[in-house]
This record gives C-alpha cells, sequence and structure tokens, in this order.
C-alpha cells in the first residue's frame, strides 16, 4: 500500500482574534500550491496597511504573487517554515486560504459529424432562435469575459483579429504554454488558444457567426454572435491553473469593463466561503454578472457541485442534452440502436458480423457491472460481445473492460446509468461502447426471445433523437452545497453542443459538459440585455429573469419533473425571458431540513411589470425527491433514488389582482412531506408558480428545495469501505499496514497516518488524542495539514485510475496541539493515547463531542 499525503501545509485551522485560516477542502481535482496564501483583509485595512503589518514580522519572508483591488487582499508566496495560522494571527487579516492548483474540466470530446445541426436544435430547444429571428437581438454592445485557456481570436468565426475593432478587443495570457511543467506564469498580452481548445469551444457557444465561413461545417451562429469577447487566459496547454490566477483574472475582466464573465471551472469548494465564490460575489455587487459551470460530477450523485458558482448571487449552470445528435449506430432485433465508442478505442466499433450477445447476471438476476473477473464465472463469452451496467461505483470503464477481455470477450455494451449515452474511457485495445439504457432493455428482451440473434455493425452515421434529449444531462453535478443553499441554479444545453476550435486543432469540434451549458447561459445574458433597451441591469436581477422564466424538465421516461437540486430553475427558455412581464422574488426558496426548517412563513413578491391589471393565480408543481442514503448506507449512491416524496403548500391568497407596475405579497407555508424516512434525508422540492391570466402571458415560477430528517445525522465519513482507519508507514521499507493497539511508535523512521473518505461535506475534519487510561483530552494532531481539515468537500467515488478515493493525514512529529491557543505543538508524556477522528455535523454549532461524528482509530504508545 503506498502512502501519500495530500498536502504538505504544516498549518493550524483555528479560529483567532486576527483571522480565520481554510485549508483546502481536499478534493481530488485540486492540490495546493506550497507555502502560496490568499489574504483577504479586515474591511478597513488596504495594502499599504497590511503590508506595514506583515512587514512587522521580522520572522516572516515572503513575496507578494498579486495584489486584488475588488477582493480585499492579497495571494503571497512565503518562506518555508511558516504557516496558514502565523498569517492568520498578524493583526488586519480576516480569513486565509492556500493557493489551490486547478486543473481544466475535460468535456467528452464526441467524434460526430459536425454537419450535424447541433447547435441550431440547442437553439430551439431555448427559444434563442425566436429571439435571433424575430426581434434580431444578437449580442450586440455587450462584452463578455472567456475566463478559460484563451481564445483562438484567428478564427473566422470569431472574427479573426485581436484588438480595437475585432471581436476578441481585449485579453491577458496569465500563465503561458510551460505553467504545466514550471508552476511559474509567464504573462503577456497574447491570450490566444493554440494547443488547449477549450476556451474557443466556449467562446463559439457565447458568440461564434459561421454564416459566411467558407469552410464551415454548417452555417450556425452561437447564442449572440454579436458580443466582444475579452480572453483571459488561466489554463496552460495542459489545462493547469492556480486559484489566485483566476481571481487576477476576474479582476482584470471588470477593469476592462466586461459585463459578464464566464468562467467554465470544474472542482472545488462544497462551501460559499472560498476566495472565487467571494470576489464573484463582490462582483456582481458592483454590476457585473458572474456565470460558472456546476461541474461534471453527476456520477458521482449529491453534495458535487462545483465552487466557482456557489457565491450566493453568482450563477451556477447545470446542463441538458440536447434533443437530437447523429451517431454510428448497430442493428439487433430488427432495431437500431446509437452507441457511443470509448475515447481510448477511438473509432466505430468493428466486431464480427455474427457476434452474438451475452448479458452478464449478478446472482439476484440483475445486469451486472463486469468490474470482477468473478463477473463471467460459468459463461462463456469467448468472442461474443457482453452487455454489462455502467454503474460507477466500483469501477471505471477501463476495469471493466480488461475484465472482459481476460474473460475473452471480442466487444462490450455499456448500459448507461442513469441514461444517455456515457462517456467511455474503456482500453486502446478492446472494443467498447456505451448505448442508451432503452437500448439495453430492448436488448435484453431481444435476447431472452432469441439468444442466437446476431449484430449487424454499420459503418455510416443517422440522426438519433438522443435518450434524454431535453433532460438533465446524467453527467451534471448534483447539488446542495455544505450549508444547504441549493445549487445549481438554472441549465443550458451542455450535452453534444457544436462549436469553434482552434484551427490547428481542427477548427470545429462537438463537446459535452457543464463547460458548455454555462456559456450558452452566458451568451443569453447579451440577449437579455438587448431587450431590456440596452438597459443594464445587476447579474443578480438577471439571474432571477432567467430562473423565473425557465422551464424545469423531467429525467428519460420520467413522469415526475426532476429535482431542483439536479436542474436549478430547469432549462433557460430566453423566449420567456425577453418577452415576462411579471417578476416573482425571492429567485428561490431554501428551506433547509427539518431541524431548521425555514417553511413556515414565507413570503413572495409578485410585480407587474405589464400597463395593466393582471390577475395571477397561484400554483404548486412538485419535482421528484432523491434519496441518496438507504439500507444504513454511510456514502452517497452515485445514482438516487427517485421517489415522490412531495412538501404540501398553503397561500393565504389563491388568486391575487396585482396594478400596472404595482407589487403584492403573498405568504406561503410549506409543510414537509409525509412520506419518505427520516433516516434516508429524501431532498424534496419542486416549484411555487404564479399564472398571469391573459392569452400568451409567461408563467413565473419560484424553485424550492429542502431536506427531510436532521441533517446533523447524515454520514460524514465513509465507514463501509472500512475508514477512517489508522496505518503505519515505514520510511525505510516504504511499506504500510495496520497499528496494532498499544504498539510503540519508532518517531525516527515510522510515520503514522490517518486514512479517511469523505461521503459529505463537514464544517471541521479534526484528528484528537486521549489519554487512554483516563479518556481526559490530550491535544490535536499536528498532521501535515494542520488542527482542521475545515469546510471540506465530498470526495469523488473513485480517482482517475478507478480506485476508491482516500485521503491521508500524516502525524508528523508525535506532538499535539494542547489546546486551541496553543501557539506552537509539544510532546506528551509517556503512556498510551487513544487517536480519534472527529467530523462535523452540518448546520451545527461545534461543540464536542455532540456535534461531531466521532470514531475511535487506534491506540498507539508514546
Amino acid at each position: 500500500m503506498k502512502v501519500t499525503s495530500l498536502l504538505s501545509l504544516v498549518a493550524a485551522a483555528t479560529l483567532v482574534s486576527a483571522g480565520k485560516f481554510i485549508p483546502s477542502e481536499f478534493r481530488p481535482d485540486t492540490e495546493v500550491v506550497p507555502n502560496a496564501f490568499i489574504i483577504e483583509y479586515q474591511d478597513d485595512v488596504d495594502h499599504v496597511k497590511a503590508n506595514s503589518f506583515f512587514n512587522s514580522r521580522k520572522d516572516l519572508t515572503y513575496k507578494v504573487r498579486d495584489q486584488y483591488n475588488q477582493f480585499n487582499g492579497a495571494s503571497i508566496q512565503i518562506k518555508s517554515g511558516h504557516t496558514g495560522e502565523d498569517l492568520a494571527k498578524i493583526p488586519g487579516v480576516k480569513r486565509v486560504w492556500p493557493v489551490e492548483r486547478y486543473q481544466l474540466p475535460k468535456p467528452k470530446l464526441s467524434k460526430e459529424d459536425p454537419t450535424n445541426p447541433l447547435l441550431t436544435s440547442a437553439h430551439e430547444m431555448t427559444g434563442v432562435d425566436f429571439a435571433q429571428k424575430t426581434f434580431k437581438y444578437t449580442g450586440k454592445g455587450y462584452k463578455i469575459g472567456i475566463i478559460d485557456s484563451g481564445v483562438d481570436y484567428s478564427h473566422p468565426a470569431l472574427g479573426g483579429c485581436f484588438g480595437k475593432g475585432c471581436r476578441v478587443v481585449v485579453g491577458h495570457d496569465f500563465v503561458g504554454d510551460d505553467y504545466d511543467k514550471t508552476g511559474v506564469p509567464v504573462e503577456d498580452e497574447d491570450p490566444i488558444d493554440h494547443c488547449n481548445g477549450h476556451g474557443t469551444h466556449v467562446a463559439g457557444i457565447v458568440g461564434a457567426d459561421a454564416r459566411n465561413v467558407k469552410d464551415a461545417p454548417q452555417k450556425f451562429v452561437g447564442v449572440a454572435p454579436d458580443v466582444q469577447f475579452g480572453a483571459y487566459r488561466i489554463f496552460s496547454c495542459a489545462g493547469s491553473g492556480a486559484s489566485d490566477i483566476i481571481m487576477k483574472s476576474m479582476e482584470r475582466a471588470f477593469e476592462d469593463k466586461m459585463d459578464l464573465i464566464n468562467m467554465s471551472l470544474g472542482s472545488g469548494s462544497a462551501y460559499r466561503s472560498t476566495p472565487l465564490a467571494v470576489l464573484a460575489d463582490k462582483l456582481v455587487a458592483k454590476g457585473m454578472a458572474v456565470v460558472a459551470s456546476a461541474g461534471n460530477d453527476g456520477a458521482d450523485g449529491v453534495w458535487s457541485v462545483s465552487n466557482a458558482g456557489l457565491g450566493a448571487t453568482s450563477t451556477s449552470v447545470a446542463s441538458f442534452d440536447n434533443i437530437q445528435g447523429s451517431y454510428n449506430y448497430f442493428s439487433y432485433g430488427g432495431a437500431d440502436h446509437p452507441y457511443a465508442f470509448s475515447s481510448s478505442w477511438g473509432k466505430p466499433l468493428n466486431l464480427p458480423a455474427g457476434a452474438t450477445l451475452v448479458p452478464v447476471f449478478e446472482k439476484d438476476g440483475s445486469l451486472s457491472d463486469g468490474c470482477l473477473a468473478d463477473s463471467y464465472a460459468g459463461q462463456n463469452v469467448t468472442g461474443k460481445v457482453v452487455l454489462v451496467l455502467g454503474d460507477t461505483t466500483r469501477c471505471k470503464s477501463g476495469g471493466r473492460g480488461a475484465a472482459a477481455k481476460t474473460a475473452g470477450a471480442a466487444g462490450m455494451l455499456v448500459k448507461s446509468v442513469p441514461l444517455g449515452l456515457n462517456s467511455l474511457g474503456g482500453n486502446p485495445d478492446f472494443q467498447m461502447a456505451s448505448i442508451e439504457a432503452g437500448a439495453a432493455d430492448e436488448l435484453l428482451a431481444a435476447y431472452q426471445k432469441d439468444p442466437a440473434t446476431t449484430f449487424k455493425w454499420s459503418s455510416d452515421k443517422k440522426t438519433f433523437r438522443v435518450e434524454g434529449g431535453g433532460s438533465p444531462s446524467g453527467f451534471s453535478s448534483w447539488g446542495f452545497d455544505g450549508d444547504l443553499h441549493f445549487k445549481p441554479d438554472i441549465a443550458g444545453p451542455g450535452g453534444n453542443i457544436l462549436s469553434t476550435y482552434p484551427q490547428k486543432m481542427g477548427s470545429y469540434a462537438i463537446l459535452s459538459g457543464t463547460s458548455m451549458s454555462s456559456p450558452y447561459v452566458a451568451g443569453a445574458h447579451a440577449i437579455l440585455f438587448n431587450a431590456l433597451k440596452n438597459k443594464k441591469i445587476p447579474g443578480q436581477d438577471s439571474r432571477q429573469i432567467f430562473m423565473n422564466t425557465a422551464v424545469p424538465g423531467r429525467f428519460f421516461n420520467s413522469t415526475g419533473l426532476a429535482p431542483v437540486t439536479k436542474q436549478g430553475a430547469g432549462l433557460i427558455n430566453v423566449k420567456n425571458a425577453i418577452t415576462v412581464q411579471t417578476l416573482f422574488s425571492p429567485d428561490k426558496v431554501e428551506l433547509l431540513d427539518s431541524t431548521h426548517f425555514a417553511g413556515k412563513s414565507v413570503e413572495v413578491k409578485i410585480k407587474n411589470l405589464s400597463k395593466k391589471s393582471v390577475v395571477y393565480t397561484l400554483g404548486h408543481e412538485v419535482a421528484q425527491s432523491a434519496i441518496s442514503y438507504r439500507g444504513g448506507n454511510s456514502y452517497p449512491l452515485g445514482t438516487p433514488i427517485l421517489e415522490n416524496d412531495v412538501a404540501k403548500v398553503k397561500f393565504n391568497k389563491n388568486t391575487v389582482s396585482v396594478g400596472a407596475g404595482k407589487t403584492v405579497k403573498v405568504t406561503i407555508q410549506f409543510k414537509q412531506p409525509s412520506t419518505g424516512k427520516n433516516e434516508e434525508f429524501p431532498f424534496y422540492s419542486g416549484y411555487i408558480v404564479a399564472t398571469p391570466k391573459g392569452k400568451d402571458s409567461v408563467a413565473v415560477r419560484i424553485p424550492y428545495a429542502g431536506v427531510k430528517g436532521d441533517i446533523g445525522k447524515v454520514p460524514i465519513l465513509d465507514t463501509d469501505s472500512g475508514l477512517p482507519v489508522l496505518i503505519l508507514y515505514n520510511k525505510k521499507t516504504g511499506k504500510a499496514g495496520p497499528v496494532a493497539k498499544g504498539y510503540k511508535i519508532d518517531w525516527t523512521n515510522e510515520v503514522p497516518y490517518l486514512a479517511t473518505r469523505l461521503g459529505s461535506h463537514t464544517p471541521q475534519l479534526s484528528f484528537r488524542v486521549f489519554d487512554n487510561a483516563t479518556g481526559k483530552f490530550a491535544g490535536y494532531l499536528s498532521t501535515n495539514v494542520g488542527l482542521f481539515a475545515t469546510e471540506s468537500g465530498r470526495y469523488k467515488n473513485v480517482d482517475a485510475q478507478g480506485k476508491p478515493t482516500v485521503r491521508t493525514y500524516a502525524w508528523v512529529d508525535g506532538k499535539v496541539f494542547t489546546d486551541l491557543k496553543a501557539k506552537v505543538a509539544t510532546a506528551l508524556p509517556a503512556g498510551e493515547y487513544k487517536v480519534v477522528v472527529a467530523a462535523q455535523h452540518k448546520l451545527s454549532k461545534g461543540k464536542y463531542p455532540n456535534d461531531f461524528e466521532v470514531h475511535e482509530v487506534g491506540v498507539l504508545k508514546l
């Protein structure tokens, strides 16, 4: 077993009078830049005062990485040996965070034919085509900042030039091409994207215009084809960046007078307190709109939405699948079925014409995930095509492909979970493809009729109405955040989107991800600004209009609306947004949990924007509930179980008349679902609807969401996997293993590690030591991350290698901090000591032990 520490921070996360140090949230997508920190100053402290405070610390050697203006603070690099806690104790410091490395999200790159009208169909889904054709709204007069991998401004569909008079009018490269290798940014004024493609694709969705481009695969336009761009390159060729650089680019976009910024960034914390979210809220308060992707971690289940859009006023964007696509396909049992081959195989399947199907079943008769060689025991799969379930809880596609190949299978079809055509990494020497869930069921039915049925593989493509088209994308991340604020806010088309790509990389590409849905919503803002007669409105107000007028969607073949924690207010509808005559506020209602229930009396306001009185009827649309804890599992299900646990709603007025330009208040009483078990923590949700009387009037909605049960009892640590556990690493042999009770540590050659796996957010993860004989508290472990791993987001189900994600924390020196005021760690007297892992429950006050999930992991002799 190889033991590695996640961070190299020797830091204490304590609350002190000067400030608070907030370590990394330990998500696997991020890692910390050694000895680099983001500092937020107290409100009455400027850079001059802060520098004087820092310089007064004669023992502190540091250099400034970046200084910020809208975010009152700076990022600094300190000499090794100092800690985040040291910085938090300096006068004038409000909060301190480590600088984190970010990796650009990797959307699914489709091999589809780019002549297929994939962006045109997205515009039909959202009413963008109506705005462009009927009102000629094209975003003219507005500037959108693309904070990404740069933009290939030489692309003819993006204007073909850079600077004054061009579509890309301003920009900056904050990293350089070699940042991935060196970690040292090399800045210049040329933000061209020539080696990554992500930012160019994003910009094209916002506002490409390929109508007069000779070699374009089709004459398409983006959402707002007359916007101008700011290009801010914060990711290098391989897609690496850092949180302080991202913040610098956000401020530069504000200084360049961008009306809006789009951040198609993945990963991050599960709380609003990250510096990116804090800065985003500050920019929105000054009139800029901030739009960010919700993340592509839908297969990990709840608690997985990304941090860039977690701000109270920024907009987090989920994804809906496009309604159609062009695919390779096969015939089986008289029906044609589309498939998506694995990226490692990289080409259409070429399986034997006479190959037959072998479904792989578990002992209970359910379709197996095919992760283990034992899955194929007793079955002859040699030269055949196996069918398995694409559940990623136990393994990823590479692992199941290897197992099938070893068993002798010629190829594999993977049933997508929950629907659509899931992307597969696969193996380069084994033929694999995902198929739609409905297609898998049809294959099983045909197989049961005649197991000798053979496949016919087509070399052509044809257009299919995609399973799940017009529905929330399976890959789109689920909320809540750690404090039960619900995100995402809204959704845009993000599955199978055609857009521009660097000319050196093929000029056009079809990608899928919330990285695509976010710029779609960003472009829609410029359309809205046009509709408001070029009167720009604050970012939070534009979010409200889009949330009020969005259209909630259903999962494929589902009769109920998808949960709000998956789709937010629903799919953006630009036609509704530019014609609506009503504002319905607030834009969301957060009911929290049963213990902190906030729905006993909720006031909403209906504002009539028209020039005549309107009568509104109040209504309630319920969404399906999502259950992620069933049967006592401590780790949330990768695919939540959808049920119908619904809240009841009572209005003090069922109809109201609102005069022209007037506002009327309505009081709503929510009652939590009568069904659903508290111990399963159903995430319930729905929509409050105000429908104006009159032909062609646009109904408006306010989404709400809550949790039935006490959120303080939601499992935080994954005990199903045998964790947390204390393990011992021998520095001489490089081996690790369990620690026997009462074992005496050789601190010269051995390091104890605490291995944990978080299935949910925690405000504080701490490691504590007690005298084993008396039970008296002895201190907090001085680990490689400090006293507390505060505000930690949940871990992904599996890492990039398909293995369960585990984090380890080293007890670096055998010392402890005796209390929260201790400035240095001290050695413990000789004796036996019990080691405890403690995770604070959500929405609790942090009083130990009542507000913590506590696990004893071992007893050591010192």
